[in-house]
């Protein structure tokens, strides 16, 4: 850069205007966190010209890989790094381009974006994004989903749904999780199945014949459907029905039967389509009728009507209704029988009977004759035996009825399994009349063969009413019968002394006995049946919800039964509100006063009840005390909780139960909730943590789980065991067991590192998150280093301590944390706070390293200040490199004191502008900026640049003892950018410029001419030339042969001067070097043609000639320049006329005299012209007498 020095010093200035033009005037970077790019611009100069420069960044992590470049064009290349950068960052600098064509400034703007994902349908910028790009392309969607990239969706309002993204993102590929997702975020509703049909019914008749189901779906999404006959005789051509089975919205299913499964008549069964979102059943009925024949109506109305005939019958034996009332609704639905079908064999029968029941016997008997031969023709011997029976009724003869009996004796021994038979015989036969033991057995025999007809029921009741002692035993037969009885109430007070006496024997619980004795407890209330319903439900451990009512009334009366206290508690239970059926009985509480042996959730409900009521029972409750202390340290020591175990804790626990072995089960027992769920597929409880590494999972059983929950920053999904996770669809209830209260402060000082650590912070989060005290420093160190936590979470627990460690002076603990933490992961927010603390903490070369790696983006320039300062106080801030602009950085953002200045004025290389700011800044502190001075007005005469403070960096240069070189370098490019260009320069360099020729120093020649110029034409006022240096400066110009027009502007002080005073000059301003031909005419003379006269270049650019012109004469002229193609370009014209330049001068020469004479003329002044032509000719003989003939080559007449 200081060859120029020596080239000016020479006179090579250069004359064309300056300029570079750069392939962009702006770079614009759109990065993702972490990235490096490269990239370059392209430096275009003037042609045929040399072109150097350097380039520099303002910001480090803008790395210049072309520091320097030569020639045009040229590409320079650069490389950023957006590492430790974060989503939203913006940095912006300039690229500073010092040339010999000028200081350009281009400026670039690095985004670091957020991360967006490119999909068909455009980028994925948020979740409305990605629930269209599901509804147009769900395969698509559901591979974005399970992608690395997704994580980066999830911002801004939308990062709520973080923590149910990566519980429902844990099974890739697996469809139903996505749709959840979008169900749980309210970005659709699942999707909707129709079916064509609400229920199959198929007729077979041997014909085999495909029957389908049509599925449309309404919807958008996952479409995985299933689908489950639950009957075996049908097989459906798809059980799995995809997204490739459906054509547009809809899906045909194929039905097919199995043969080997059905049976004549109807086969029932159904479909259930369904999957986690929603389940339908469609019914399916096939009617099988391969023989050809169908079941009339008719037929189903004589079944019916049998029925009704039953059921009249067994309400009358019963004793629901009377004699009376039986007869009348017998007789209405014999009426309908008789009207369906006349003549069905059955039917009269039943007629004939109703007449002789009813007194009518004639018209039975008649009925009966009619029947007779009939009878004998019919199938089987049921109607016979029926036929009979009725007969004996007709008949008062014993010989005709002991003969009918013999009969049925006799058909019976052929048809053993026939209840109806046997039923009539026992009503003829005089055997089974007269023996109630005889018919027992009978009926006993009909049993065994399955009978369970209620007609039998009714008999082997009665007959059990009549003859309780015929109950000898209680089983499966024997319950069968009783049970009948116990529904149809119709148990005698002697059977139930009978069965009461029986079930005492009994060894085993059976429901139908407890039924029966329910049923008998309703019809006689006493302490007998009471004890043998309690003694069988214990017999059996029974202790459900049901139980419960019959051991407090067994309580209640105060029954001897063994273990009853025992099963009254057992079985006790809470509603939803956790209110108790009724009072715990005194009794009970007294029996359990010193000792209980109870399930643990048992004693938790005695124990609250005596707690509740203590005031109650004062002396009872003193009793309670040691045996509840007792059990809740057992309970605490395994961790357990409900709703009453809950209070207890809290109302009882004190501080001096809980320690270090029991802490962290206290912990997880005050923070358990229960969760319940009906859907049996639910097997396990999920909960995602916001600040947790990974999931935790709890089982269900029997659709309850007790999950611990910590804080509130968590979501809770279910999952089933093909690992499908539901977060909304499948509901839930959640409730907290206990407040924890005061009682998690009793654990908190035992608790200091693991996962219990964890559970305590993730507890705290809602509340004093992150705030570190001398009490659980331990605790977040555990944390900070705990791979159970997210790593972003880590990042900030580590600040925390480190600033927790500085607030506290505990120097050797932040030290060391500092010295070994890694920044990679940080965001720039916390690496620049861990900065600002290792500055505080005077860790200055750890900061400064972090700094020259990651920038100083976001860093408060007081803490750079005070790292420099230091820095600088040890001699070991660098003077080289990034480091120069980390220093910069400070003093541009205002923070610098003189230290960081004196540095600055030393080491800094910049663009003027910046170093015009330091040096500005140093001068206020009285620094010596010699250095920089100098820097920047050797940088000035480089690059052709200037700033408005120029003129007093260079009185300061000059005041501190400037080099002389550089001094009249510049002194000289000032005078020549003042001189050819016609720019304002301060009097300052015209000063300096008369005191280096007082001095005799070597000025050049365009130092004289702009002063000369200067002070003939732009002086103010105020302001005189000197003389004495004028004049040698005109002398030594004139002895060059250079002069100007401004030369007639010192002719009163410089009688050298008086030479040029005839003359008129005419100046002309082009590029150097180019040949100028001025084309001339007088206006006065009758010869109109020009003549031709080539102008002399003076100086760079500036062309002069000379005209004598008098008063009144004008001169036309126009200027032509030469043009690499030879011709001649016009480029100028004007007219000169001495009236324009008349400037009264001292003393007469003859020019003067001349010219004074043509005025007098004009004027008519005759004597005056008179006067004139004898002076003029005095002077012009003494002149032709005294000089010889002048001759020039610098002026041409």
């Amino acid at each position: 850069m200081r060859e120029i020095v020596d080239r000016l010093l020479q006179g090579k200035f250069e004359y064309e205007e300056k300029s570079l033009d750069f392939s962009t005037p702006r770079i614009e970077l759109s990065m993702s966190p972490g990235d490096i790019t490269e990239g370059s611009f392209t430096i275009f100069g003037p042609e045929n010209r040399l072109v150097d420069g350097t380039v520099s960044s303002t910001d480090i992590r803008m790395e210049v890989l072309t520091k320097a470049f030569s020639g045009s064009p040229y590409e320079v290349s650069y490389r950023f790094s957006a590492v430790g950068l974060s989503s939203g960052d913006v940095l912006q600098g300039d690229f500073r381009i010092v040339s010999n064509q000028g200081e350009y400034v281009l400026p670039f703007v690095v985004t670091v974006r957020h991360e967006q994902i490119v999909s068909s349908l455009g980028d994925i910028k948020n979740l409305f994004h990605f629930a269209n790009l599901a509804k147009t392309d769900w395969e698509e969607a559901v591979n974005l989903f399970y992608s690395d990239e997704f994580l980066s969706v999830l911002k801004g309002n939308d990062d709520q749904y973080e923590s149910l993204y990566r519980g429902l993102s844990a099974s890739p590929g697996n469809e139903q999780n996505v749709e959840e997702f979008l169900i749980s975020i309210n970005k659709k509703q699942p999707m909707a199945f129709l079916f064509d049909q609400k229920e199959l019914v198929i007729d077979f008749t041997g014909i085999f014949h495909d029957n389908s189901i049509l599925i449309t779906r309404n919807g958008w999404g996952y479409s995985k459907l299933f689908a489950k006959p639950e009957c075996d005789f049908i097989m459906l051509d798809k059980y799995d029905i995809s997204e490739d089975d459906f054509t547009g919205s809809t899906c045909h299913i194929k039905v097919r039967l199995r043969p080997d499964k059905i049976h004549e008549g109807n086969n029932f069964g159904k479909i259930v389509f369904y999957n986690a979102f929603s389940s339908t059943s469609i019914p399916v009925t096939v009617s099988v009728n391969v023989t050809g024949k169908h079941p009339t109506a008719d037929y189903q109305e004589k079944k019916k009507l049998i029925v009704q005939l039953i059921k009249v019958y067994e309400n009358f034996r019963c004793k629901k209704i009377s004699s009376k009332a039986w007869l009348s609704e017998t007789g209405k639905v014999i009426a309908r029988m008789n009207a369906v079908d006349e003549k069905d064999l059955a039917f009269r029968l039943y007629t004939a009977q109703y007449y002789i029941t009813a007194g009518r016997v004639n018209e039975g008997k008649w009925i009966l004759d009619q029947l007779a031969r009939e009878v004998e023709d019919a199938p089987g011997d049921e109607l016979y035996s029926y036929y009979l029976y009725l007969s004996s009724l007709c008949s008062k003869e014993d010989s005709y009825v002991n003969d009918i009996s013999d009969r049925l004796e006799g058909i019976y021994r052929r048809n053993k399994d026939n209840w109806r038979i046997a039923w009539l015989l026992q009503y003829v036969s005089e055997e089974s009349a007269m023996s109630g033991s005889r018919k027992w057995m009978m009926l006993s025999e009909q049993f065994s063969y399955g009978c369970t007809s209620p007609i039998l029921y009714l008999e082997a009741m009665n007959l059990l009413n009549d003859s309780p002692s015929i109950l000898t035993r209680l089983e499966d037969q024997e319950l069968c019968i009783l049970e009948y009885g116990a529904k149809k109430q119709m148990i005698s007070l002697n059977l139930i002394d009978q069965i009461v006496y029986l079930s005492a024997r009994v060894r085993n619980y059976d429901k139908r006995l407890f039924r029966i004795l329910k049923s008998c407890y309703e019809i006689k209330q006493g302490d007998d049946v009471l004890e043998a319903i309690v003694a069988l439900l214990i017999k059996g451990g029974e202790n459900g919800k049901y139980t419960f009512e019959w051991y407090r009334k067994g309580v209640e009366r105060e029954l001897r039964i063994t273990r009853l206290y025992e099963y009254y508690m057992m079985s006790i239970y809470t509603d939803e509100n956790g209110l108790l059926p009724c009072d715990i009985n005194k009794m009970v509480l007294m029996y359990f006063s010193y000792q209980s042996d109870l399930e643990y959730d048992k004693n938790a409900i005695l124990y609250r009840y005596i707690h509740e009521r203590r005031d109650e029972y004062p002396e009872l409750y003193d009793a309670y005390v040691p045996q509840i202390e007792k059990y809740l340290m057992a309970q605490l020591d395994k961790g357990r909780v409900g709703k009453d175990l809950g209070y207890l804790y809290k109302n009882l626990i004190t501080k001096q139960m809980v320690d270090a072995a029991n802490a962290s089960k206290v912990l997880t027992a005050l923070y358990t909730c229960e969760i319940t769920v009906e859907d049996p597929k639910i097997c396990g409880v999920l909960v995602v943590y916001d600040k947790c590494e990974k999931e935790m999972r709890y089982p269900v059983t029997n659709g309850r789980a007790y999950v611990p929950l910590y804080g509130s920053d968590y979501t809770v999904l279910l999952i089933d065991h093909d690992d499908n996770r539901y977060a909304k669809s499948i509901p839930y209830n959640n409730v907290k067991m206990m407040l924890p209260g005061k009682i998690a402060g009793y654990a908190i000082p035992y608790i200091q590192k693991g996962k219990e650590n964890l559970d305590l912070f993730l507890c705290d989060l809602g509340k004093n998150a992150y705030t570190i005290d001398m009490d659980n420093v331990g605790r977040y160190r555990d944390l900070a280093e705990s791979e159970l936590v997210r790593k972003s979470c880590r990042n900030e627990i580590r600040n925390n301590l480190i600033r927790f460690y500085y607030e506290n002076d505990f120097t050797r603990q932040l030290t060391e944390y500092l010295v070994d933490i890694d920044p990679t992961d940080m965001t720039a927010k916390e690496r620049n706070e861990l900065i600002e603390l290792m500055v505080m903490g005077g860790l200055y070369e750890k900061a400064l390293e972090w700094i020259l790696v990651y920038g100083c983006y976001g860093i408060d320039a007081k803490i750079i200040l005070r790292m420099c300062g230091r820095l600088l106080d040890r001699d070991m801030y660098p003077p080289e490199g990034d480091a120069i602009e980390v220093a910069h950085y400070s003093f541009v953002n205002g923070k610098y004191d003189e230290q960081l200045l004196i540095y600055l004025v030393r080491f800094f290389s910049g663009t003027l502008k910046e170093m015009r700011d330091i040096w500005k800044a140093a001068e206020a502190f009285g620094i010596d900026t010699y250095t920089l001075c100098e820097k920047m007005i050797v940088q000035m005469l480089y690059c052709g640049s200037y700033i408005g403070e120029r003129t007093e960096i260079f009185r300061s240069y000059v005041q501190n003892g400037a080099n002389t070189e550089v001094e009249m370098a510049f002194l000289a490019q000032n005078a020549y950018d003042s001189f050819v260009h016609g720019n304002i320069t301060d009097v300052y360099i015209f000063d300096r410029t008369e005191v280096l020729a007082i001095q005799n120093a070597p000025l050049q020649d365009i130092c004289k001419l702009a002063y000369l110029r200067y002070y003939a034409a732009e002086k103010s006022s105020e302001e005189s030339v000197n003389p004495d240096v004028a004049e040698m400066f005109l002398k030594d110009l004139s002895t060059k042969g250079i002069y100007f027009p401004f030369y007639q502007e010192y002719a009163d002080i410089i009688p050298d001067m008086v030479s040029f005073s005839d003359k008129t000059m005419l100046e002309y301003r082009t590029a150097p070097g180019t040949r100028c031909t001025v084309h001339y005419r007088l206006a006065t003379e009758d010869d109109n043609e020009y003549h031709s006269l080539a102008m002399q270049e003076m100086y760079d650019g500036i062309y002069v000639t000379a005209f004598v012109l008098f008063f009144g004469e004008q001169l036309q002229y126009y200027i032509t320049e030469e043009k690499p193609d030879d011709e001649d370009a016009l480029t100028e014209s004007g007219t000169i006329q001495k009236s324009d330049i008349v400037k009264s001068q001292t003393g007469m020469s003859r020019y003067n005299l001349i010219n004074d004479i043509m005025i007098g003329e004009t004027l008519q002044d005759y004597d005056t012209v008179d006067k004139l032509l004898s002076e003029y000719h005095k002077k012009n003989y003494m002149c032709n007498k005294l000089f010889g003939p002048l001759q020039s080559e610098s002026f041409t007449e």
